[in-house]
């Protein structure tokens, strides 16, 4: 059976469109003109992060902060393909990997600030492609520019990384992300050993290689690991990590949340993970009228709200997750 691709890019976008409303993005989701406006920086969304679109606010909220001269871009519109490909169609996924590649280069960009890990695995290790512009991972950029942010509050936590270690980006990623949390005032940084089975990221392939079970296991033992050292947050490194495991919070008392969350309230900047919200109120009437607002705003079928909703929040937060990363 062929794969369902417009339910897959269909159900990331309705996930957008719950969370956020249309005024609130400062981030584009359809292609540039072939006369566009030139920018020194195109930070690469990718797709699945807009189901968890606070951490899209968060980011542009701090490259505004920096004042940088830059245009945030995601969706299928710019996939990189790696959906296509794992599912054989690699005809497809080259075909849409060079033509994400070609709306980058409308921009005419001095570099491309990359943030989901799999769009750089695709481009980087399985395609080797050579990019037209250098590139490197958000949390590598977000540290060189640590010298230009003043933060503004003291985050009283003690913060373990959950972090991935399968190649050398995934370590340097990890690192980086160490660093912007030891950077923040008042934060007392918990190193807890990175788990290698949990592969290059956190996704549904990974917990069906190891099992949900056994992969659950895995993540509970890393939460105790960390609470044994004194941590009371599990900062998740990827998107797709924080929407597998934050619903733990439902099983042990710890703060699961996105490294970037952290960060930026030591700079002021806080916006709430309503996917952890709702994955955690396991209330789907509370959820659909707390959503009102967006699905009219973005004209969603209040029918299909609905099924998504039950489908995705009206069950138990943990542990038995297994959405697509």
């Amino acid at each position: 059976m062929a794969y369902d691709y417009r339910g897959y890019f269909g159900e990331i976008t309705l996930t957008h469109d719950l969370t956020t409303r249309p005024d609130e993005r400062r981030w584009r989701l359809t292609p540039p003109h072939r006369d566009e406006a030139p920018h020194d920086i195109v930070l690469y969304l990718g797709c699945n992060v807009l189901r968890t679109s606070h951490m899209v606010q968060t980011i542009t909220a701090i490259f505004d902060r920096l004042g940088l001269d830059y245009v945030a871009v995601g969706g299928p519109t710019y996939c990189c393909g790696i959906q296509h490909h794992k599912n054989g169609d690699t005809a497809a996924a080259d075909g849409m990997s060079r033509r994400t590649l070609e709306l980058f280069s409308r921009y005419r960009p001095n570099e491309v600030v990359m943030w989901c890990p799999s769009c750089i695995y695709f481009y980087d290790e399985v395609q080797q492609i050579r990019l037209p512009f250098p590139f490197r991972h958000a949390t590598e950029f977000l540290v060189a520019q640590l010298p230009r942010l003043t933060f503004t509050r003291e985050v009283r936590a003690r913060v373990a990384l959950h972090r991935h270690t399968q190649s050398e980006p995934r370590r340097r990623e990890g690192l980086a992300g160490r660093r912007l949390l030891e950077a923040v005032p008042g934060l007392g940084y918990v190193e807890v050993e990175p788990e290698s089975r949990f592969g290059r990221l956190c996704t549904a392939d990974v917990q069906a290689q190891l099992g949900l079970p056994a992969w659950n296991g895995l993540i509970l033992d890393e939460i105790e690991r960390a609470r044994a050292a004194g941590a009371d947050t599990l900062a998740t490194i990827y998107h797709g990590c924080q929407r597998l495991i934050c619903g733990f919070e439902a099983e042990r008392p710890i703060t699961i949340e996105h490294y970037l969350s952290v960060f930026a309230r030591g700079l002021g900047i806080e916006f709430e993970d309503k996917y952890k919200t709702y994955r955690l109120s396991r209330d789907p009437e509370r959820i659909l009228a707390e959503t009102t607002p967006c699905q009219q705003a973005n004209n969603v079928d209040p029918a299909r709200a609905r099924e998504f909703v039950e489908r995705t929040f009206g069950r138990p937060a943990a542990p038995a997750d297994a959405s697509p990363s």
